[in-house]
């Protein structure tokens, strides 16, 4: 289980990130202000804060670091730090350090601002790509420009940006399965409300990986319907399942002849023996029932099949570095393999 941060630790990083927006502090002058006199970002569109754990740790070790902001009418307005703030008067600070920027307009106010909450972990998703889109329509910034103010990945951006501008019932199933926001991305190109809704419902029974739902989007976008689409993802078209038994290397060869007697078939090779080792303790094997030889069949299907599955398993876990258009090249690919092998086990010669 992951180590809970510190508040002192996470004071540091926020500190650090707002550091990489607000550059040095040259320009700026430290004073000791009255806490009565300190107001927060009126920029921050943000305005729930839990402050309990902050004020307990300045109670016990006093307000660490310092503050940025601005003067405005005889007044101060902090860059960042609203939480600080409110839990230094919870706490009962009467002043605090704060560097003054004259430098400091409206806007640089509002991207502090929205930085800011885009570095707090405790936020929605709904409430991150809020952030974010504020971030793109009111100061202009690209996905690329948005990773670097804020230091977050570019699929990360792209994702909490598709969000913001998703459909009302693509934002409720983020708001319903915070963690759905990659389906969401790719769920809000959909233009038909019937399409999106089905996926939004096997989304949230957890049908399908995340994986699954950009193959299904691109399918619908080249004219499938989504229930099709999610039928080709258990069988691949013109592959029926087949539940086969295990078939040891050593059963293969006699496997093979009876199924397919006068075939010409390649040699397999035999096996090496082991030889024993005192020092080794050989596993307990247990025999499978016998199972007659016209049931044991050889199929490549079904250990193509478990490689399809285990692409898609690593598709799933690396979609942020994985582009769509390969994932499907990737499929297509083993389903034309599949078929292939299919046909090839049906030109075998077979008994009359």
């Amino acid at each position: 289980m992951p180590k809970k941060p510190t508040i002192t630790g996470e004071i540091l990083e926020e500190s650090q990130a707002l550091e990489r927006l607000i550059g040095t502090r040259e320009r700026a002058t430290l004073h000791d202000v009255r806490i009565e006199d300190i107001d927060p970002n009126p920029f921050n569109p943000r305005q729930d804060f839990a402050v309990e754990d902050l004020v307990a740790s300045i109670r016990e070790h006093g307000f660490i670091g310092a503050l940025d902001g601005r003067l405005v009418g005889g007044r101060v307005q902090l860059g960042y730090g609203t939480r600080r703030l409110l839990a230094a008067r919870e706490a009962g600070i009467e002043r605090l350090p704060v560097y003054l920027h004259d430098d400091w307009d409206d806007q640089q106010m509002l991207v502090i601002a929205l930085v800011e909450n885009v570095q707090r972990e405790d936020l929605t998703p709904l409430q991150e790509a809020a952030s974010v889109g504020q971030m793109h329509q009111n100061l202009g910034w690209s996905v690329r420009e948005i990773a670097k103010r804020t230091g977050k990945p570019k699929s990360w951006v792209q994702d909490a940006l598709a969000l913001f501008k998703a459909p009302e019932d693509v934002k409720a199933m983020v708001r319903e399965r915070p963690d759905s926001i990659r389906q969401a991305r790719f769920i809000a190109r959909l233009p038909e409300a019937k399409d999106r809704q089905q996926l939004v419902e096997k989304v949230l029974s957890r049908e399908l990986t995340a994986a699954q739902v950009v193959e299904v989007v691109q399918a619908v976008e080249r004219g499938q319907d989504v229930e099709s689409a999610v039928a080709s993802l258990v069988s691949p078209p013109g592959v029926s399942p087949m539940a086969l038994p295990f078939v040891s290397a050593q059963e293969a060869p006699k496997a093979e002849a009876a199924a397919f007697p006068g075939a010409v078939l390649p040699a397999a090779s035999a096996p090496v023996p082991v030889e024993a080792s005192p020092e080794v303790e050989r596993p307990m094997v247990t025999r499978r029932a016998a199972v007659p030889a016209e049931e044991r069949l050889l199929d490549p299907r079904p250990i193509l099949r478990a490689i399809r599955d285990q692409l898609r398993q690593i598709e799933a876990a690396h979609l942020e570095t994985l582009e769509p258009r390969r994932g499907w090249g990737i499929r297509k690919l083993l389903e034309e393999i599949i078929a292939e092998a299919t046909a090839l086990r049906d030109r075998l010669p077979r008994p009359g």
